[in-house]
């Protein structure tokens, strides 16, 4: 009985705020509306004028729905690109690994089931990096060696944007730290200048400058693939908007904090990990959640340096002259994913807000 009474009540709160003035009414009658519309147009496509899997891919060139066997013909391609296809495994279990890693970690920081310590989960991800990387080089362990130029799809933009992500942030911190101390001023310039510097250059520049320009910087002898050159300039691009997004946390708290930790006589760092960093986080949540989303989309624009990630691979599947009229399709398989990709991490900041 109370439970229906609550119902009710959250019922009429809603119904009130829906329509309890005559322009909330419209807004709302028109909202429904094109929610409706949209949802029509959907079915429309995806199932009553599809054609499905076990029907002829012939039927594909008259319809006005989804061609399904497209998808699945192509699928596997999207996914994994011009990577062999008899070794498509190692890069399925690569995007599974960065994939289940994420889902940890983010369950580890909002206090929910399996969690691991902070020391445990940075190991898993030390041995999870060097391990994607050998699954997809190969070269050891009777393993087929694998260009990285053939390195496509799902695995590269998972590698190119979680594994950059990992490694941004802890630099990041570094850099506020190292920016709002005063003990140091050189410490404090450089980290300045450095992020001003960053952040004022296009991400493209800096893709261009680790694809072309820092090979030339390097000894003798010594190459660097395109993939582990972009990772790199990735990780130090992302890391000054981190510092940023860090550093409005540690200059939004009160002064009396750091006070108070060095009137008990602990030194800077214990001060800094116990006390000051965990509330700055906390504080900074809503703009470290944009920003990983950020970095997380803008690495598609690795493809403008010749690194074919989803959206390439996608582009290339209805390449075929047999599929040339079903780039929709192609398209609609990567927008899925970075749609429930990006809704889990946005779900994710969240819960991080609501318990902060």
């Amino acid at each position: 009985m109370m439970i229906a009474s609550i119902g009710k009540g959250h019922t009429t709160v809603l119904m009130k705020a829906a329509f309890g003035s005559p322009l909330a009414a419209l807004l709302s009658t028109v909202s429904m509306l094109l929610i409706g519309l949209i949802a029509w147009v959907a079915l429309r496509w995806a199932v009553i004028f599809a054609v499905w899997p076990w029907q002829s891919a012939d039927l594909c060139s008259g319809t006005q729905g989804i061609c399904w066997p497209f998808l699945v013909e192509k699928t596997r391609f999207i996914l994994f690109g011009t990577f062999p296809y008899d070794l498509h495994a190692r890069p399925a279990v690569v995007s599974i690994l960065l994939c289940a890693l994420t889902v940890l970690t983010c369950r580890h920081m909002t206090a929910l089931r399996p969690r691991l310590s902070v020391t445990h989960l940075a190991i898993l991800w030390g041995v999870s990096i060097v391990l994607t990387f050998v699954l997809m080089a190969g070269g050891v362990f009777g393993m087929e060696a694998v260009d990285p130029v053939r390195w496509n799809g799902l695995p590269i933009l998972l590698m190119l944007s979680i594994i950059a992500v990992v490694l941004a942030f802890p630099f990041g911190i570094l850099l506020a730290l190292a920016r709002v101390q005063d003990r140091y001023w050189f410490l404090a310039r450089f980290s300045s200048i450095y992020i001003e510097i960053t952040r004022g250059v296009p991400m493209l520049t800096i893709l261009f400058v680790g694809i072309f320009v820092l090979p030339l910087v390097l000894p003798a002898g010594v190459a660097i693939s395109p993939v582990v050159a972009t990772l790199t300039v990735l990780v130090f691009f992302h890391a000054s908007y981190f510092a940023e997004d860090i550093r409005s946390g540690l200059l939004s708290l009160p002064a009396g904090q750091a006070e108070a930790a060095d009137s008990l006589g602990m030194s800077y760092w214990q001060k800094t990990r116990m006390i000051v960093l965990p509330q700055a986080i906390r504080r900074s949540l809503p703009s470290l959640v944009n920003s990983t989303i950020g970095a997380y989309k803008d690495t598609s624009l690795v493809v403008v340096v010749g690194i074919l990630d989803l959206t390439a691979t996608a582009r290339m599947s209805f390449g075929d002259p047999e599929w040339r009229s079903h780039a929709v399709e192609a398209y609609f398989l990567v927008g899925l994913w970075f749609f429930v990709t990006c809704a889990y991490l946005a779900s994710i900041g969240r819960c991080l807000h609501k318990k902060a």
